[in-house]
């Protein structure tokens, strides 16, 4: 997504859909109101985009290219929004990621590295997340770039899989538990409660 894109259409105010008398009459009605030499509201920044605009619109070509333009530009756009709402996925690939630089060097300690391509491999994730994944292990101190240019699993990295680990398990055995109490309860025999004098 390019950050310095301007919608000429949001700047005139018109659908993208618009004809050429709607942009030409919509631009004569906002150049007017903020022309430099206008009493009622002077914006001499707003008055040039405004022309800006209008000039790419108003011909064909430039409006052909701009189209092309903002079509790429929205497609940036939805991409980041749909990347929103991966974090679940993304904490799983995490995870994987992790547990196989974790297997490789409890594999052999000699060669701990796995290289970038073969992970991208193994994985069979986007290159662009996984250096997202990537820069957050760095970041952490999770993983370290051996000599010879792989990644490996730092002591860090070992303790955080296994305290995840640990965690899950502690979880799982709570939940165990707790269900257990509750069906020991259901198997106790109830009091009787007793009358109540009147």
């Amino acid at each position: 997504m390019n950050h310095d894109f301007i919608n000429h259409y949001e700047i005139l105010e018109v659908s993208a859909n618009a004809s050429f008398e709607t942009i030409e009459r919509v631009f004569r009605f906002l150049a007017k109101r903020f022309h430099p030499d206008s009493n009622e509201a002077s914006e001499p920044e707003k008055f040039k985009t405004i022309v800006e605009a209008y000039q790419t619109l108003a011909n064909p070509e430039s409006r052909a290219k701009f189209d092309a333009d903002l079509e790429r530009n929205r497609l940036a756009e939805r991409s980041i929004e749909e990347g929103a709402g991966s974090v679940d996925d993304d904490a799983a690939d995490r995870h994987r990621l992790l547990s196989l630089f974790y297997a490789q060097r409890r594999r052999d300690m000699k060669y701990p590295g796995i290289g970038i391509s073969t992970v991208e491999h193994l994985m069979n994730i986007p290159i662009e997340v996984l250096d997202f994944h990537i820069w957050y292990f760095r970041e952490k101190g999770w993983i370290m770039r051996e000599e010879g240019g792989t990644l490996s699993i730092t002591a860090d990295g070992v303790d955080h899989l296994e305290n995840s680990a640990l965690s899950k398990v502690e979880s799982q055995l709570k939940r165990i538990t707790d269900e257990s109490n509750r069906l020991s309860d259901k198997s106790k025999p109830q009091k009787k409660s007793e009358p109540v004098a009147v």
